[in-house]
C-alpha cells in the first residue's frame, strides 16, 4: 500500500472510514519496523507518515484520532491507554533509522489547561528543574556571557579541554573552539582553569548568536573524533526520520530547518542551556524551543525543542510534544512526547549491551520529563 494512494483513499470516505484505513497503514508500519528488528527503512517512514496524515482531523474528533494512534501507530495495549487516561505516564522505545538513532514516545494526561502548561513553560529553569538537569539556565537574545553563571564546569571537561586534539577529544569542539583554546589558554598559569571556564562559556555565547544569525547551517562541525561530525547533517536526519512533525504542523517543520526563516504565525522562541546527568560524564547542552499554536486552529499546538550543542554524546536531537485536547468526560489534554536523538554509538564486544542501555535510558528521560511537566502544570 503507497503512501500517496492511502492519502487519496483516505479523502473519499468519511471521517470514521479515513481513520480505519489509517489503522491499516499503521500496521502495516508497524509489520515492516518488526521486519527489520529495530531499523525502520525509508519505505517504512513513507507509510507511517500517511498514517499521521490521515489523522491530522479536526479538533472535534481529535480525541478519538490519538487513542487510535495510541494503539495501532505506537502499539500501546488498551490497559496502557487506561494508564494514560487515569493520568500516569507511559513510554515505549521506538525504531531507530540506523546504529546511531535513538527514539521514544511517551504520553500523559494532564488535569490541567493548555495555556497554564505554555505559561508555565516559558519559565524553563522552573519547569525543567530536577532529574536528571544539575543546573539550567535560560539566555537572554541575543546571549550574553551572565546568561551562564550558573554553569559550573566539570574536572573532566578541563582536562579534555587540556588534552584536546584534532579527530582526538573528549569534548565536542569545533576546530575553530579548539585553536582559540590552544592559543588563549595557559595550562601552566594559576588562572588557568577561571580563564578556561570564562572562554568556554564565551564560546557557547558566541555559538547560540551564530546561530540565531545564521540558520542552522552555522551548526558547527565538531572534531572530537576522526571523522568530522556535520551538525547541520545529523540534524538533518533527525527531521527526515520524524514524518510525524512534517505531517501535523509542516510549517513548524520547515521554520526548525530553516530557522530563523518562515517563522510560521503562532510560534514564538526562547533558549536555555542545561547541565544534565547522562551517563559517567555529565553534559553541558544548548536548547532552542519552539512553542506553535495553529493560527487558524489555536487548540492545535506544539511544542518543539531542538538541540543546539551537547558537549557530549548527543550528535543531534529534536523533542516534539504535541499538545492534544483530551475526551470531555475526562477533561485536561494528553502530552504526546516524540524524541528522537542521533548519539555516538558504543564499539566493541559489549556495544549491544550498552546500546540497550542508551535506549533504555533515553526512554526514562522522556518518562521524567512528562511527570515533571505533569507536576509543575497541576500544581496550585
Amino acid at each position: 500500500m503507497g503512501g500517496p494512494d492511502a492519502i487519496e483513499g483516505a479523502r473519499a470516505v468519511s471521517n470514521d472510514g479515513a481513520q480505519r484505513v489509517a489503522l491499516d497503514i499503521a500496521d502495516q508500519c508497524k509489520l515492516c519496523a518488526e521486519e527489520q528488528g529495530m531499523q525502520m527503512t525509508s519505505g517504512c517512514r513513507s507509510i507511517l507518515a500517511a498514517a499521521l496524515t490521515t489523522l491530522a482531523i479536526p479538533a472535534a474528533s481529535e480525541d478519538t484520532a490519538v487513542r487510535m494512534f495510541f494503539r495501532r501507530t505506537i502499539g500501546l495495549t488498551e490497559a496502557q491507554i487506561a494508564e494514560v487516561d487515569a493520568g500516569r505516564v507511559v513510554t515505549r522505545q521506538l525504531p531507530g533509522a540506523d546504529k546511531p538513532e535513538m527514539a521514544a514516545f511517551g504520553a500523559v494526561r494532564v488535569a490541567s489547561s493548555k495555556d497554564t502548561f505554555l505559561k508555565r513553560l516559558r519559565d524553563v529553569a522552573h519547569f525543567r528543574q530536577g532529574p536528571p538537569s544539575l543546573q539550567i539556565g535560560q539566555f537572554h537574545t541575543p546571549p550574553v556571557p551572565a546568561d551562564l553563571d550558573g554553569l559550573t564546569l566539570e574536572d573532566g571537561d578541563f582536562d579534555a579541554a587540556r588534552q584536546c586534539k584534532p579527530g582526538d577529544c573528549d569534548l565536542k569542539l569545533a576546530r575553530s573552539a579548539l585553536e582559540r583554546i590552544r592559543r588563549e589558554i595557559d595550562w601552566k598559569a594559576p588562572d588557568a582553569r577561571a580563564r578556561a571556564t570564562g572562554l568556554m562559556k564565551q564560546m557557547l555565547v558566541e555559538y547560540l548568536a551564530a546561530y540565531q544569525r545564521g540558520r542552522t547551517a552555522e551548526m558547527a562541525t565538531d572534531i572530537d573524533s576522526s571523522v568530522p561530525l556535520d551538525t547541520p547533517a545529523e540534524f538533518r536526519k533527525v527531521l527526515a526520520a520524524s514524518p510525524y512533525l512534517v505531517q501535523y504542523a509542516p510549517e513548524l517543520q520547515r521554520y526548525l530547518e530553516e530557522y530563523p526563516k518562515s517563522a510560521p504565525a503562532g510560534a514564538e522562541d526562547f533558549f536555555y542551556w542545561t547541565k544534565d546527568k547522562f551517563g559517567p560524564k555529565p553534559t553541558v547542552a544548548v536548547y532552542h524551543v519552539t512553542v506553535w499554536r495553529d493560527a487558524a486552529d489555536p487548540a492545535r499546538a506544539a511544542v518543539a525543542s531542538k538541540q543546539v550543542y551537547a558537549s557530549h554524546y548527543f550528535q543531534a536531537g529534536l523533542d516534539l510534544t504535541a499538545l492534544v485536547d483530551a475526551p470531555p468526560s475526562l477533561g485536561g489534554f494528553y502530552l504526546v512526547d516524540l524524541y528522537r536523538a542521533r548519539i555516538d554509538p558504543p564499539t566493541g564486544m559489549l556495544s549491544g549491551v550498552l546500546l540497550g542501555k542508551i535506549r533504555g535510558g533515553i526512554e526514562q528521560g522522556v518518562a521524567e520529563r512528562l511527570r515533571t511537566a505533569k507536576a509543575r502544570t497541576e500544581a496550585r
